[in-house]
């Protein structure tokens, strides 16, 4: 597991709520779903009902039944009557935070998705100059019919396709979904369940035996095919981890290894990989993904939660009929990796770690830009287009990447920060700091936020919430931002790596 924070004070931990006005549909209150003017236990098992689809409510009801506001009907409304009823909440006010993606038990499960705001943008004192396209790699259109590949290692008597929406909480079929029969045995004497999936309809999914077994929810999309059941001793969950792989592609990609003299008077590696389809001589440049922590995106035994297996998700979508691209992953280096991946954007705040203080992340950042990017480009066929080439990383490397990608939007298209650790400035520094950009540009870059909801996941939270508001209120188009919160994750490489595929879907092919 990285090693994000060694100590955090108990003072930071509080999340801060703005009040608004509560919902209500005429005469009736929000939450009160029978209509009986009556804030009660029987609402909440009115919504259970119908979450269980036992009864029907008509379209009054429905905007009753949303009591947490996040846009959608499910068990958390009802469980969260029952906490106010109780006494033990205050009642719902307009949420900005977003919607958290559980695990289904007997019902659907609920949503998860973009946080919504209704702030006006605030004005900002920084115009971003235009940003111009260059030539850029092809987009093929990639078939949303997607075969969904499931290796039953645990051999489950049965094995169910529990399929839904976030956004809408819809499935196709009640739990516990689809029950599939289909399958092929691989040379481990385990059969490979497999479905096709429209992703075009459903983003999660969730492999279960109909019984007591299930999974975590999976995201389930054009970089998606093979899927298998990943344990780990210190996975605290009763939902099971997954594991992600290339079902027909894995590992057919090269992978090269470099060392560059590094600007803090060291060396520093930087891991190359290119896909099977590689074609250095094609008139058609490669997107190109570049990422801190390169030591563990690759190899899945460098870490004690397997590597990210990024070129995984790449093999995958071009199982799916997509065009490979180029892997890029800058080492961070042992003991130097907090101050490598803290940029200095002012004070750290208290109880966070002194080793963050006087970061060093302008030197990574410009490394990145000014030596490996030249050197990708020079010697790889590598778009120059600003679309084509984005900026990930998670944890301390998801501060890092969030602030390659802004310093330099002029370079990245899509940043993707996992669990980033925004926790480590307060206010009154990041306000400083995205001041200096015109937040409604339209050449801001597309971004995708990612967290957990256990142990540290849970204490990096509100700052990410935080963050994410932060950027709405200022004008960044919300159609830029996919934030997902995953309830059980915690902050490790398993969870990365289930949910990168998402974001190689939606922050670098979609572009």
């Amino acid at each position: 597991m990285k090693r994000l924070i060694a100590v955090l004070l108990a003072s930071i931990l509080i999340i801060s709520a703005v009040p608004a006005f509560a919902f209500s549909d005429g005469e009736y209150k929000n939450g009160d779903v029978n209509m009986d003017n009556s804030l009660n236990v029987k609402d909440a098992t009115m919504i259970q009902r119908s979450v269980a689809r036992l009864v029907e409510l008509d379209n009054t009801q429905k905007k009753l039944a949303d009591f947490n506001l996040d846009g959608s009907v499910n068990v958390k409304d009802a469980t969260l009557i029952q906490k106010v009823v109780a006494k033990l909440e205050e009642a719902p006010v307009e949420d900005t935070t977003p919607a958290e993606s559980t695990p289904a038990e007997t019902t659907a499960p609920a949503s998860e998705g973009s946080t919504e705001t209704t702030a006006a943008p605030e004005t900002t004192t920084a115009a971003t100059e235009p940003v111009s396209e260059v030539a850029t790699a092809p987009n093929p259109s990639v078939d949303s019919n997607v075969t969904v590949y499931f290796t039953n290692n645990k051999k489950w008597n049965k094995v169910y396709f529990f399929l839904y929406n976030t956004a809408t909480a819809d499935g196709p079929k009640e739990w516990p979904g689809i029950q599939i029969t289909k399958y092929t045995t691989n040379s481990n004497n385990e059969k490979v369940y497999s479905s096709t999936v429209d992703v075009s309809k459903y983003d999660r999914i969730i492999f279960n035996d109909g019984g007591s077994n299930q999974t975590v929810n999976v995201p389930v999309n054009r970089a998606s095919s093979g899927f298998f059941i990943y344990e780990n001793s210190q996975h605290t969950q009763k939902e099971k981890l997954v594991g992600t792989y290339a079902y027909k592609g894995a590992d057919k990609g090269t992978l090269k290894e470099l060392s560059f003299d590094y600007t803090m008077g060291y060396k520093k590696k930087v891991w190359i990989w290119t896909p099977a389809d590689y074609d250095k001589n094609s008139k058609d440049p490669y997107k190109t993904i570049y990422m801190p922590d390169g030591q563990n995106i690759f190899d899945f035994n460098n870490v004690a939660w397997g590597g990210w297996e990024v070129s995984d998700a790449v093999e995958s979508l071009m199982d799916n009929g997509g065009r490979g691209m180029i892997l890029v992953g800058i080492e961070s280096t042992g003991s130097k990796r907090d101050t490598e991946l803290t940029p200095n954007l002012g004070d750290i705040q208290e109880g966070v770690g002194n080793q963050y203080k006087n970061g060093k992340g302008k030197e990574f950042s410009d490394f990145v830009v000014n030596t490996v990017m030249p050197y990708v480009r020079e010697n790889y066929n590598s778009s120059t287009a600003r679309k084509d080439n984005i900026v990930a990383g998670s944890s301390s490397g998801g501060i890092e990447a969030f602030y390659i990608g802004m310093e330099h939007y002029d370079k990245f298209s899509a940043i993707g920060a996992f669990s980033p650790a925004f926790i480590l400035f307060g206010d009154d520094v990041w306000n400083s700091y995205l001041s200096k950009f015109d937040l409604s540009s339209e050449d801001m870059p597309k971004l995708y936020l990612y967290d957990g909801k256990v142990g540290l996941e849970d204490t990096l939270y509100p700052y990410i919430v935080d963050m994410n508001n932060r950027l709405v209120k200022g004008g960044y188009d919300k159609d830029k931002i996919k934030f997902v919160i995953e309830k059980p994750a915690e902050h490790n490489e398993a969870w990365w790596r289930i949910v990168f595929p998402e974001f190689l879907d939606w922050g670098v092919i979609s572009n």
